[in-house]
């Protein structure tokens, strides 16, 4: 064990700057006995009163000059915040450290920008977050490290107020920022709004039976997927408790289902599929508010009381138009191809798996099957006769 005798600093700032730090210098002191010499104030003896209160006269200006360098560093980084310059560190996802007009700042990365645009769109059409870290998986994408998507990793850079050109200060949004957005504002509140909904679905969307959830027996029990023996597709089947019993094979029922949907849509045109309003007008309006607020607070032509009390209601607002942002979804190109007849049955066999279930249920509400014939053999044509109950009930 190494016992400490002397210590020897310039002065006694670079050792203590603050009363806690020095009373407890004091305690090491006492139990070691060890001398403290300064070269621009001379020995400090903290073994006596007197010495402890030199000391503590010599750290006041110390702990002075701290708390002011700390004042001035909050002014200048708030100053740089209002003005829009990017703060320090790594930058965010989807940009790179660049020079711009002889400054330092962000610029654009291509390839990190696509990646950010694929996730918007994806989350905007519907899909959870754990579906789109595994597509930019399955696509090659990985993260800046080179390590897969985790679907905490794609929520935290897309709701990052950087990649829509927002400077970020004490966190909230300060105002815009010096570098250009890599998504529009509009997408990106409408984007953070979904991630934020309350409402939005926590369970894993179905991922092998593409009627999941649409199909019930006669008397409106619903009938899910269940594997059988290797965990392969099997049967629609009922659970129990069932107020009546009935199962059908998957594939069977969804080659059926899907040659009707086709056939429908090489004839009919349904309407054109539009999303809502995003609410981005309303929330920027509003932001607009508090930044004059905040501007009249700063100089001085309203207390902070009045600002507090004027604040509380546009945050409220601010909530509630960010709360009806994320009620809006935009439609998936897959289901745009509704408005044109024949489109759908073109591009079908390209479509995924989540593409060809959301034009299923944009166009079918459910799937009834009747109960099976009272003999031991029956068809699946004879199951999937309308006179045996069987039907399909369809939304437009």
């Amino acid at each position: 064990m190494v016992t400490i005798t002397t210590v020897i600093v310039y002065h006694v700032g670079r050792l203590y700057r603050r009363a806690t730090d020095l009373e407890r210098l004091v305690e090491i002191v006492e139990v070691s006995g060890a001398q403290v010499h300064t070269v621009a104030a001379g020995d400090v003896d903290l073994g006596t009163a007197s010495g402890r209160m030199v000391a503590r006269m010599l750290g006041a200006p110390a702990q002075h000059e701290s708390e002011r360098m700390g004042e001035r560093i909050k002014m200048k980084i708030s100053e740089l915040a209002a003005s829009g310059h990017p703060p320090g560190g790594r930058a965010p996802f989807g940009y790179s450290w660049g020079t711009v007009d002889g400054r330092r700042t962000y610029v654009i990365n291509p390839t990190e920008a696509a990646a950010l645009a694929t996730m918007a769109r994806r989350v905007l059409e519907g899909a959870s977050l754990l579906a789109v870290s595994r597509e930019l998986h399955a696509a090659g994408v990985s993260t800046r490290e080179g390590r897969p998507w985790h679907h905490s990793a794609v929520r935290a850079a897309l709701v990052n107020p950087a990649i829509a050109g927002l400077r970020v200060h004490r966190r909230e949004i300060a105002g815009p920022g010096e570098w250009p957005a890599v998504m529009d504002r509009a997408t990106w509140e409408e984007t953070r709004a979904v991630l934020a909904d309350p409402a939005r679905k926590r369970t894993r969307p179905a991922r092998r039976y593409l009627l999941a959830g649409m199909v019930t027996n006669a008397n409106g029990d619903p009938m899910n997927g269940r594997p059988e023996g290797d965990d392969a597709r099997r049967t629609y089947a009922t659970r129990w408790p069932a107020s009546s019993s009935a199962q059908i094979p998957a594939d069977a029922l969804e080659k059926y289902v899907i040659d009707s949907v086709l056939l429908a849509l090489d004839k009919s045109k349904l309407p054109e599929v539009n999303s809502q309003p995003s609410g981005a007008a309303d929330i920027a309006a509003v932001e607009t508010e508090m930044a004059e607020l905040a501007k009249l607070r700063g100089e001085g032509v309203i207390g902070l009381a009045e600002w507090m009390a004027a604040r509380r209601p546009l945050q409220e607002r601010l909530e509630a138009a960010r709360r009806a942002a994320g009620t809006s979804r935009r439609p998936s190109p897959s289901v745009k191809l509704l408005s044109e007849p024949g489109a759908v049955r073109k591009v079908w066999p390209s479509l995924s798996f989540s593409e060809r279930r959301e034009i299923v249920r944009a166009v079918v509400d459910r799937v009834v099957v009747g109960p099976a014939p009272r003999r031991r053999w029956t068809t699946l044509e004879e199951r999937m006769d309308p006179n045996q109950g069987f039907g399909i009930t369809w939304r437009v």
